[in-house]
């Protein structure tokens, strides 16, 4: 038996007593006893079946409460790690600026030397060619002049 119903039937009891005067009722002692007797009895059930709720909630909640901790510990290693991701590619990108800046830094005195290079070649091949052309001019006056003293016409050096 519930221990409501024992509660309802404990207040039907009183109800049922007869009224005296001065506002007092006179109830059966052996209804109230007997009902008093099976409230005792089915009490412990009744806070058993508590406990167990109220231990049950407390598991539930408990429950919950490390659910709740993992999540945010998750959370907050998912936002670390994507942190670290953004500074590792803002750090990757900046190196590789880097790198890119040497490199055309390394490509651009590379040009220049080979610019030298070529520019001293052409300097030297010049002087060369200048040096051959005024050799053959000089070795045309000098048939134009011998010619002209063998008695043959002499003709013009052309250039």
């Amino acid at each position: 038996m519930s221990i409501y119903t024992v509660i309802d039937k404990l207040e039907g009891t009183i109800k049922e007593g007869v009224w005296l005067p001065f506002g007092a009722r006179i109830v059966s002692q052996d209804r109230l006893l007997d009902l008093v007797e099976k409230l005792r009895s089915s009490l412990p059930d009744e806070v058993s079946r508590a406990k167990a709720v109220t231990k049950d909630k407390d598991r539930l909640i408990e429950d919950a409460r490390a659910q709740a901790t993992a999540m945010v510990a998750e959370a907050s290693a998912a936002k670390t790690q994507l942190l670290d991701d953004s500074e590792i590619t803002r750090q990757a990108t900046e190196r590789a600026a880097q790198i890119l800046a040497q490199a055309e830094a390394h490509a651009q005195e590379v040009r220049r030397g080979a610019d030298e290079y070529a520019d001293g070649v052409l300097a030297s091949l010049d002087a060369s060619l200048g040096n051959a052309l005024a050799a053959v001019h000089k070795g045309r006056e000098q048939l134009a002049s011998d010619l002209s003293s063998n008695g043959a016409p002499a003709t013009r050096a052309r250039s």
